[in-house]
Protein backbone atom coordinates (compact mmCIF):
# COMPACT_ATOMS: atom_id res chain seq x y z
CA UNK A 1 0.00 0.00 0.00
CA UNK A 2 1.62 3.06 -0.85
CA UNK A 3 1.40 6.25 0.80
CA UNK A 4 -0.74 8.20 -1.68
CA UNK A 5 -3.48 5.24 -1.25
CA UNK A 6 -3.19 6.34 2.77
CA UNK A 7 -6.32 8.82 4.24
CA UNK A 8 -4.79 12.55 4.32
CA UNK A 9 -3.95 12.46 8.49
CA UNK A 10 -5.34 15.89 7.96
CA UNK A 11 -9.02 15.16 6.85
CA UNK A 12 -9.05 13.42 10.25
CA UNK A 13 -8.83 15.82 13.29
CA UNK A 14 -9.09 14.09 15.95
CA UNK A 15 -10.71 16.86 18.09
CA UNK A 16 -13.53 16.42 16.00
CA UNK A 17 -14.11 12.78 15.71
CA UNK A 18 -13.18 11.84 19.06
CA UNK A 19 -16.55 10.37 19.63
CA UNK A 20 -16.39 8.46 16.39
CA UNK A 21 -13.07 7.15 17.34
CA UNK A 22 -13.74 5.92 20.69
CA UNK A 23 -17.13 3.95 18.94
CA UNK A 24 -14.39 2.63 16.49
CA UNK A 25 -11.90 1.39 18.67
CA UNK A 26 -14.12 0.09 20.78
CA UNK A 27 -15.93 -1.90 17.85
CA UNK A 28 -12.37 -3.02 16.72
CA UNK A 29 -11.45 -4.92 20.32
CA UNK A 30 -14.34 -6.27 20.76
CA UNK A 31 -14.11 -7.65 17.23
CA UNK A 32 -10.71 -8.91 17.97
CA UNK A 33 -11.20 -10.64 21.49
CA UNK A 34 -14.67 -12.09 20.94
CA UNK A 35 -13.26 -14.97 19.94
CA UNK A 36 -11.23 -15.27 22.50
CA UNK A 37 -13.53 -14.56 24.87
CA UNK A 38 -15.88 -17.28 23.63
CA UNK A 39 -13.50 -20.09 23.53
CA UNK A 40 -14.06 -20.75 27.78
CA UNK A 41 -17.74 -21.19 27.08
CA UNK A 42 -17.15 -23.25 23.81
CA UNK A 43 -15.14 -26.09 25.94
CA UNK A 44 -17.76 -28.39 26.49
CA UNK A 45 -19.37 -28.43 23.35
CA UNK A 46 -16.23 -28.64 21.35
CA UNK A 47 -14.85 -31.82 23.45
CA UNK A 48 -17.82 -33.64 22.82
CA UNK A 49 -18.80 -32.71 19.50
CA UNK A 50 -15.10 -33.58 18.85
CA UNK A 51 -14.53 -36.34 21.19
CA UNK A 52 -10.87 -35.05 22.24
CA UNK A 53 -9.95 -34.21 25.64
CA UNK A 54 -8.70 -31.30 27.29
CA UNK A 55 -5.78 -30.81 26.15
CA UNK A 56 -6.27 -30.97 22.75
CA UNK A 57 -8.87 -28.69 23.48
CA UNK A 58 -6.99 -25.57 24.80
CA UNK A 59 -4.44 -26.21 21.96
CA UNK A 60 -6.69 -25.37 19.63
CA UNK A 61 -6.93 -22.15 21.74
CA UNK A 62 -3.43 -21.86 22.05
CA UNK A 63 -2.93 -21.76 18.31
CA UNK A 64 -5.38 -19.24 17.83
CA UNK A 65 -3.93 -16.25 20.27
CA UNK A 66 -0.32 -17.10 19.23
CA UNK A 67 -1.59 -16.32 15.26
CA UNK A 68 -3.55 -13.70 16.79
CA UNK A 69 -0.34 -11.97 18.87
CA UNK A 70 2.01 -12.62 15.89
CA UNK A 71 0.12 -10.55 13.93
CA UNK A 72 -0.59 -7.73 16.06
CA UNK A 73 3.34 -7.86 16.39
CA UNK A 74 4.28 -7.82 12.89
CA UNK A 75 1.62 -5.68 11.98
CA UNK A 76 2.71 -3.14 14.75
CA UNK A 77 5.20 -0.85 12.10
CA UNK A 78 3.17 -1.30 8.94
CA UNK A 79 0.53 0.53 10.43
CA UNK A 80 2.37 3.34 10.95
CA UNK A 81 1.78 3.96 7.58
CA UNK A 82 -0.91 1.70 6.25
CA UNK A 83 -4.56 2.27 6.46
CA UNK A 84 -5.93 1.33 9.47
CA UNK A 85 -9.62 1.06 8.02
CA UNK A 86 -8.44 -0.68 4.85
CA UNK A 87 -6.53 -2.99 7.41
CA UNK A 88 -9.34 -3.85 9.66
CA UNK A 89 -11.89 -4.28 7.40
CA UNK A 90 -9.93 -6.81 5.82
CA UNK A 91 -9.45 -8.47 8.54
CA UNK A 92 -12.96 -8.75 9.21
CA UNK A 93 -13.84 -10.47 6.01
CA UNK A 94 -10.74 -13.29 7.02
CA UNK A 95 -12.57 -13.71 10.37
CA UNK A 96 -16.23 -13.51 9.11
CA UNK A 97 -15.12 -16.41 6.73
CA UNK A 98 -13.19 -18.50 9.09
CA UNK A 99 -15.84 -17.74 11.88
CA UNK A 100 -18.81 -19.51 9.46
CA UNK A 101 -16.51 -22.54 8.35
CA UNK A 102 -15.20 -23.34 11.87
CA UNK A 103 -19.48 -23.79 12.49
CA UNK A 104 -18.94 -26.51 9.74
CA UNK A 105 -15.67 -27.76 10.12
CA UNK A 106 -15.29 -31.84 9.40
CA UNK A 107 -12.72 -32.70 12.04
CA UNK A 108 -10.95 -31.57 14.72
CA UNK A 109 -7.86 -30.68 12.84
CA UNK A 110 -9.60 -28.36 10.24
CA UNK A 111 -10.76 -26.39 13.43
CA UNK A 112 -7.28 -25.92 14.54
CA UNK A 113 -6.03 -24.99 10.87
CA UNK A 114 -9.33 -22.58 10.17
CA UNK A 115 -9.00 -20.86 14.20
CA UNK A 116 -5.78 -20.05 13.01
CA UNK A 117 -6.75 -18.00 10.22
CA UNK A 118 -9.89 -16.64 12.38
CA UNK A 119 -6.68 -15.33 14.47
CA UNK A 120 -4.60 -13.79 11.94
CA UNK A 121 -8.03 -11.86 10.97
CA UNK A 122 -8.87 -10.57 14.22
CA UNK A 123 -5.44 -9.85 14.65
CA UNK A 124 -5.39 -7.58 11.88
CA UNK A 125 -8.41 -5.52 13.65
CA UNK A 126 -7.34 -5.64 16.50
CA UNK A 127 -4.10 -4.19 15.60
CA UNK A 128 -6.11 -1.18 13.50
CA UNK A 129 -8.06 -0.38 16.33
CA UNK A 130 -4.97 0.12 18.99
CA UNK A 131 -2.97 1.85 16.38
CA UNK A 132 -5.41 4.39 15.84
CA UNK A 133 -5.84 5.18 19.29
CA UNK A 134 -2.68 5.92 19.62
CA UNK A 135 -3.10 8.55 16.95
CA UNK A 136 -5.67 10.60 19.05
CA UNK A 137 -4.94 13.79 20.36
CA UNK A 138 -4.53 12.07 24.16
CA UNK A 139 -4.01 8.46 23.68
CA UNK A 140 -4.49 7.94 27.36
CA UNK A 141 -7.90 8.93 27.67
CA UNK A 142 -8.93 7.02 24.33
CA UNK A 143 -7.30 3.76 25.99
CA UNK A 144 -9.27 4.64 29.51
CA UNK A 145 -12.71 5.68 27.24
CA UNK A 146 -12.45 2.40 25.41
CA UNK A 147 -11.55 0.10 28.28
CA UNK A 148 -14.30 0.59 30.08
CA UNK A 149 -16.69 0.72 26.75
CA UNK A 150 -15.28 -2.73 25.52
CA UNK A 151 -16.00 -4.02 28.95
CA UNK A 152 -19.45 -2.70 29.15
CA UNK A 153 -20.10 -4.90 25.47
CA UNK A 154 -17.82 -7.77 26.18
CA UNK A 155 -19.93 -8.40 29.26
CA UNK A 156 -23.01 -8.79 27.20
CA UNK A 157 -20.85 -12.36 25.68
CA UNK A 158 -21.41 -14.22 29.01
CA UNK A 159 -24.80 -14.05 28.61
CA UNK A 160 -25.05 -14.48 24.88
CA UNK A 161 -23.13 -17.66 24.02
CA UNK A 162 -25.05 -20.35 25.88
CA UNK A 163 -28.14 -19.03 23.56
CA UNK A 164 -26.11 -19.88 20.70
CA UNK A 165 -24.41 -22.97 21.98
CA UNK A 166 -27.12 -24.56 23.73
CA UNK A 167 -29.55 -25.22 20.75
CA UNK A 168 -26.72 -25.35 18.27
CA UNK A 169 -23.44 -26.80 19.97
CA UNK A 170 -20.25 -25.76 18.88
CA UNK A 171 -21.54 -24.30 15.57
CA UNK A 172 -24.06 -21.98 17.26
CA UNK A 173 -21.34 -20.19 18.93
CA UNK A 174 -18.89 -19.27 15.81
CA UNK A 175 -21.79 -18.23 13.98
CA UNK A 176 -22.78 -15.81 16.89
CA UNK A 177 -18.95 -14.84 17.04
CA UNK A 178 -19.39 -14.13 12.57
CA UNK A 179 -22.27 -12.08 13.04
CA UNK A 180 -21.04 -9.45 15.79
CA UNK A 181 -18.05 -9.09 13.25
CA UNK A 182 -21.04 -8.75 10.76
CA UNK A 183 -22.49 -5.75 13.18
CA UNK A 184 -19.82 -3.98 14.21
CA UNK A 185 -17.96 -3.86 11.23
CA UNK A 186 -19.52 -0.64 10.00
CA UNK A 187 -18.19 1.32 12.52
CA UNK A 188 -14.27 0.39 11.97
CA UNK A 189 -14.75 3.88 9.00
CA UNK A 190 -14.07 6.04 11.81
CA UNK A 191 -10.50 4.65 12.69
CA UNK A 192 -8.00 7.57 12.53
CA UNK A 193 -5.75 7.49 9.62
CA UNK A 194 -1.68 7.69 10.16
CA UNK A 195 -0.05 10.74 11.42
CA UNK A 196 3.48 12.10 10.35
CA UNK A 197 6.17 11.30 12.61
CA UNK A 198 9.79 10.50 12.65
CA UNK A 199 9.31 7.25 14.30
CA UNK A 200 7.28 6.21 10.99
CA UNK A 201 10.18 5.47 9.25
CA UNK A 202 11.56 3.39 11.93
CA UNK A 203 11.13 -0.55 11.99
CA UNK A 204 9.16 -1.94 15.64
CA UNK A 205 12.77 -3.65 16.21
CA UNK A 206 14.63 -0.79 16.15
CA UNK A 207 12.25 1.12 17.70
CA UNK A 208 12.14 -1.11 20.52
CA UNK A 209 16.36 -1.33 20.77
CA UNK A 210 16.62 2.21 21.22
CA UNK A 211 14.17 2.65 24.14
CA UNK A 212 15.57 3.81 27.42
CA UNK A 213 15.65 1.62 30.83
CA UNK A 214 16.02 -1.42 28.46
CA UNK A 215 16.87 -3.46 31.66
CA UNK A 216 14.37 -2.61 33.70
CA UNK A 217 11.57 -2.84 31.24
CA UNK A 218 12.70 -6.46 30.47
CA UNK A 219 11.98 -7.33 33.89
CA UNK A 220 8.38 -5.74 33.59
CA UNK A 221 7.95 -7.52 30.45
CA UNK A 222 8.74 -11.13 31.93
CA UNK A 223 6.62 -10.59 35.10
CA UNK A 224 3.50 -9.23 32.39
CA UNK A 225 4.25 -12.69 30.94
CA UNK A 226 4.77 -15.01 33.38
CA UNK A 227 0.88 -13.36 35.31
CA UNK A 228 -0.91 -13.80 32.16
CA UNK A 229 0.24 -17.45 31.91
CA UNK A 230 -1.31 -18.14 35.13
CA UNK A 231 -4.86 -15.78 34.45
CA UNK A 232 -5.02 -18.08 30.99
CA UNK A 233 -4.71 -21.22 33.00
CA UNK A 234 -7.55 -20.63 35.19
CA UNK A 235 -9.99 -18.65 32.84
CA UNK A 236 -9.31 -21.92 30.27
CA UNK A 237 -11.29 -23.81 32.91
CA UNK A 238 -13.39 -21.26 34.15
CA UNK A 239 -16.64 -22.48 33.03
CA UNK A 240 -15.43 -25.99 34.20
CA UNK A 241 -14.98 -24.97 37.47
CA UNK A 242 -18.78 -23.04 37.67
CA UNK A 243 -20.18 -26.63 36.44
CA UNK A 244 -18.21 -27.95 39.33
CA UNK A 245 -19.67 -25.43 41.58
CA UNK A 246 -23.31 -26.62 41.04
CA UNK A 247 -24.32 -23.99 38.08
CA UNK A 248 -25.38 -25.15 34.62
CA UNK A 249 -24.19 -23.12 31.57
CA UNK A 250 -26.32 -20.09 31.88
CA UNK A 251 -25.86 -19.43 35.33
CA UNK A 252 -21.98 -19.27 34.55
CA UNK A 253 -22.60 -16.88 31.64
CA UNK A 254 -24.49 -14.77 34.40
CA UNK A 255 -22.02 -14.98 36.97
CA UNK A 256 -19.31 -13.83 34.71
CA UNK A 257 -20.89 -11.10 33.57
CA UNK A 258 -22.31 -9.72 36.55
CA UNK A 259 -18.89 -9.93 37.48
CA UNK A 260 -17.15 -8.34 34.51
CA UNK A 261 -19.37 -5.12 35.18
CA UNK A 262 -18.75 -5.23 38.85
CA UNK A 263 -14.97 -5.55 38.20
CA UNK A 264 -14.90 -2.02 36.49
CA UNK A 265 -15.62 -0.30 39.53
CA UNK A 266 -11.90 -1.35 39.93
CA UNK A 267 -10.76 0.56 36.53
CA UNK A 268 -13.33 3.54 37.74
CA UNK A 269 -11.72 3.51 41.48
CA UNK A 270 -8.02 3.72 39.81
CA UNK A 271 -9.20 6.59 37.52
CA UNK A 272 -10.43 8.44 40.73
CA UNK A 273 -7.27 7.43 42.75
CA UNK A 274 -4.85 8.43 39.90
CA UNK A 275 -0.97 9.18 41.15
CA UNK A 276 -1.48 10.39 44.62
CA UNK A 277 -0.34 7.23 46.26
CA UNK A 278 1.79 6.30 43.73
CA UNK A 279 2.35 2.73 41.85
CA UNK A 280 3.69 0.69 44.24
CA UNK A 281 0.53 0.48 46.91
CA UNK A 282 -1.93 0.00 43.98
CA UNK A 283 0.02 -2.79 42.11
CA UNK A 284 0.82 -4.65 45.53
CA UNK A 285 -2.96 -4.39 46.00
CA UNK A 286 -4.55 -4.86 42.94
CA UNK A 287 -1.86 -8.04 41.83
CA UNK A 288 -2.26 -9.78 44.92
CA UNK A 289 -5.63 -9.61 45.44
CA UNK A 290 -5.77 -10.51 41.85
CA UNK A 291 -3.59 -13.86 42.67
CA UNK A 292 -5.47 -14.87 45.35
CA UNK A 293 -8.60 -14.62 43.90
CA UNK A 294 -6.98 -16.74 40.77
CA UNK A 295 -5.60 -19.20 43.11
CA UNK A 296 -9.05 -19.57 44.88
CA UNK A 297 -11.38 -19.99 41.84
CA UNK A 298 -9.22 -23.26 40.58
CA UNK A 299 -9.59 -25.18 43.66
CA UNK A 300 -13.63 -23.72 44.75
CA UNK A 301 -16.44 -26.05 44.53
CA UNK A 302 -18.75 -23.69 46.06
CA UNK A 303 -21.16 -21.81 44.01
CA UNK A 304 -21.37 -18.90 46.07
CA UNK A 305 -17.71 -18.60 46.25
CA UNK A 306 -17.35 -18.79 42.76
CA UNK A 307 -19.27 -16.04 42.18
CA UNK A 308 -17.67 -13.65 45.11
CA UNK A 309 -14.00 -14.83 43.69
CA UNK A 310 -14.75 -14.07 40.61
CA UNK A 311 -16.25 -10.45 41.55
CA UNK A 312 -12.90 -10.28 43.46
CA UNK A 313 -10.47 -11.17 40.46
CA UNK A 314 -12.42 -8.89 37.89
CA UNK A 315 -12.16 -5.86 40.20
CA UNK A 316 -8.51 -6.35 40.94
CA UNK A 317 -7.80 -6.84 37.51
CA UNK A 318 -9.34 -3.10 35.69
CA UNK A 319 -7.63 -1.93 38.92
CA UNK A 320 -4.24 -2.64 38.65
CA UNK A 321 -4.30 -2.76 34.74
CA UNK A 322 -4.08 1.15 34.33
CA UNK A 323 -1.06 1.54 37.14
CA UNK A 324 0.92 -1.69 35.51
CA UNK A 325 0.72 0.40 32.14
CA UNK A 326 1.69 3.43 33.64
CA UNK A 327 4.52 1.65 35.30
CA UNK A 328 6.03 0.87 31.84
CA UNK A 329 5.26 4.03 30.02
CA UNK A 330 6.80 5.74 32.87
CA UNK A 331 10.28 3.82 31.16
CA UNK A 332 9.71 5.55 27.65
CA UNK A 333 7.79 8.97 27.12
CA UNK A 334 7.39 7.24 23.29
CA UNK A 335 5.25 4.33 25.01
CA UNK A 336 7.56 1.97 23.25
CA UNK A 337 7.83 -0.64 26.65
CA UNK A 338 4.11 0.17 26.79
CA UNK A 339 3.64 -1.57 23.72
CA UNK A 340 6.26 -4.27 23.87
CA UNK A 341 4.14 -4.72 27.31
CA UNK A 342 0.85 -5.40 25.77
CA UNK A 343 2.40 -8.18 23.35
CA UNK A 344 3.77 -9.99 26.24
CA UNK A 345 1.27 -9.53 28.29
CA UNK A 346 -1.03 -10.75 25.89
CA UNK A 347 1.71 -13.53 24.67
CA UNK A 348 1.15 -15.52 28.22
CA UNK A 349 -2.34 -16.77 27.23
CA UNK A 350 -0.70 -18.52 24.34
CA UNK A 351 1.26 -21.24 26.96
CA UNK A 352 -1.24 -20.87 29.83
CA UNK A 353 -4.11 -23.07 28.51
CA UNK A 354 -1.04 -25.43 27.23
CA UNK A 355 0.22 -25.55 31.04
CA UNK A 356 -3.02 -26.04 32.57
CA UNK A 357 -5.00 -28.51 30.62
CA UNK A 358 -1.95 -30.65 31.19
CA UNK A 359 -1.72 -29.97 34.86
CA UNK A 360 -5.70 -30.52 34.95
CA UNK A 361 -5.65 -34.00 33.02
CA UNK A 362 -3.09 -35.11 35.48
CA UNK A 363 -3.22 -33.95 38.56
CA UNK A 364 -6.51 -32.19 39.53
CA UNK A 365 -7.58 -28.49 39.86
CA UNK A 366 -5.15 -27.68 42.85
CA UNK A 367 -1.11 -27.39 40.49
CA UNK A 368 -3.72 -25.05 38.61
CA UNK A 369 -4.39 -22.85 41.87
CA UNK A 370 -0.38 -23.08 42.79
CA UNK A 371 0.23 -21.65 39.23
CA UNK A 372 -1.84 -19.16 39.20
CA UNK A 373 -0.80 -17.49 42.96
CA UNK A 374 3.02 -18.33 41.99
CA UNK A 375 2.65 -16.50 38.80
CA UNK A 376 0.79 -13.66 40.01
CA UNK A 377 2.94 -13.09 43.66
CA UNK A 378 5.99 -13.52 40.97
CA UNK A 379 4.51 -10.44 38.96
CA UNK A 380 4.14 -8.24 41.46
CA UNK A 381 7.42 -8.84 42.88
CA UNK A 382 9.28 -7.62 39.97
CA UNK A 383 6.80 -4.85 38.74
CA UNK A 384 7.41 -3.45 42.36
CA UNK A 385 11.24 -3.56 41.70
CA UNK A 386 11.13 -1.77 38.45
CA UNK A 387 9.05 0.63 40.04
CA UNK A 388 10.74 1.66 42.91
CA UNK A 389 14.15 1.34 41.04
CA UNK A 390 12.80 3.43 38.69
CA UNK A 391 11.80 6.12 41.33
CA UNK A 392 14.86 6.04 42.90
CA UNK A 393 16.61 7.07 40.04
CA UNK A 394 14.38 10.20 38.96
CA UNK A 395 14.83 11.16 42.58
CA UNK A 396 17.01 14.51 43.11
CA UNK A 397 20.50 13.74 43.61
CA UNK A 398 22.53 15.43 46.53
CA UNK A 399 25.39 17.64 45.65
CA UNK A 400 28.51 17.14 46.47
Amino acid sequence: MTESNLPSTGSANPSTHQFGLYFAVTASWTIALFGYYAQAQLLASIMQEFGVAEPATVLRFSSELLSYFLTVFCTAWPLARWSRVRTALIGCVIAIAANVASAYAPSFEMLIALRIVAGFGAGLVGASGTAAATSSLNPDRAFAIVTVGWGLVGGLEFIAIPYATAPYGTAGGYLLVAGVIVVLMPALVWLLPPRETEASDKGLFELIGSAPNRNLAIIALLGLLLYETGQSGVYTFIEQIGFRSGQDEFEVGRTLTGASYIGLLGGVLAIWLGNRVGRKWPIFIGLGLNAIAAAGLAVTDDGCLYIALNVLWNLAYYFVVPYLMGALAALDDLGRWAVAGDAFWNAGIVPGPVIAGALVEGYGYFPLSVIALVAGLGCMIMCLGVVTRREASEAPQSLA
